[in-house]
């Protein structure tokens, strides 16, 4: 919603705008492509935005490529749990494996989110409201991720300590299950020696990966990628947010840098394949 002062709009009234039926204009705001706002009870539409709506061709797209990351970004914003789960199912019923779902659309909406708090225009509260609307969202896709058959590795994934945001790490860790990997997820925060004595019980392992995404968090993630390091000769890949290059990784060091989901399962599935 703009951040200036303008006309709210109740749903009744937008639907009297558009000509259509007052249901038709909760599913568009149920699914992202019309924003909206809960005042108290009801939903209300900037006047600007209902403009912008007419002016648009969104309300027939349900294409693949429809707009959906930032659809779910609106409904993230909005603290709308429902409506970013029918976002969810609307881009699925477009073609979009979940694979993609967290790569094209979870991902950029919440790193969009991510983004305005950083430059002031998004609260710490409304972050977090998304971050755990979002992490319920990963939550209820996990189990699409399981694959049939013997596993072809198995993988130890988290995060060094101070670094807090899980959200990153389940997306990966799913990620690299759904590429037939046996993942050990061990989320967000956990202290260097208990890291390392996971790894070592989970042994034999094909790599460990460690997720950064806030920069306060590199001295810490070079400290455990050395603990790591110290106790077995396993590959080492890092990603996140804070690490920027294949450099950066190694001069903490680890053995490669994984930008993405996809640049981890092809690092993992290549250890394996020599």
């Amino acid at each position: 919603m703009p951040d200036h002062d303008t006309e709210t709009l109740s749903l009744k009234t937008c639907a009297e705008r558009l000509g259509v039926h007052y249901m038709t204009v909760y599913r568009y705001v149920r699914l992202g492509m019309l924003p909206a706002s809960k005042v108290g009870a009801e939903w209300r539409v900037d006047a600007d935005d209902l403009e912008a709506f007419q002016r648009s061709d969104d309300r027939a797209a349900g294409s693949r490529d429809a707009p959906w990351s930032d659809r779910l970004r609106s409904r993230l914003m909005a603290g709308d749990e429902g409506g970013s789960w029918k976002v969810v199912e609307a881009a699925m019923s477009s073609g979009l494996d979940p694979d993609e779902i967290y790569r094209d659309v979870i991902g950029p909406a919440m790193h969009a989110i991510g983004d305005g708090w950083v430059h002031g225009s998004t609260s710490i509260a409304d972050e977090h409201r998304a971050t755990a609307i979002a992490t319920r969202l990963v939550g209820r896709l996990s189990a699409r991720f399981a694959t049939r058959g013997r596993p072809k590795g198995r993988v130890v994934i988290g995060t060094p300590p101070g670094e807090h945001h899980a959200l990153a790490v389940s997306m990966a860790a799913d990620l690299i299950r759904g590429a037939g990997f046996e993942v050990i997820d061990l989320g967000a925060d956990l202290p260097v020696e208990s890291f390392v004595e996971a790894v070592v019980a989970a042994s034999p392992i094909v790599a460990v990966a460690i997720s950064v995404t806030g920069s306060g968090a590199l001295k810490q993630a070079e400290r455990l990628i050395q603990a790591v390091r110290d106790a077995t000769s396993t590959p080492i890949i890092v990603g996140g947010v804070a690490v920027t290059s294949d450099e950066h990784a190694h001069r903490l060091g680890a053995d490669a840098y994984a930008e993405d989901g996809a640049s981890a399962i092809d690092y993992v599935t290549g250890l394996v394949n020599g």
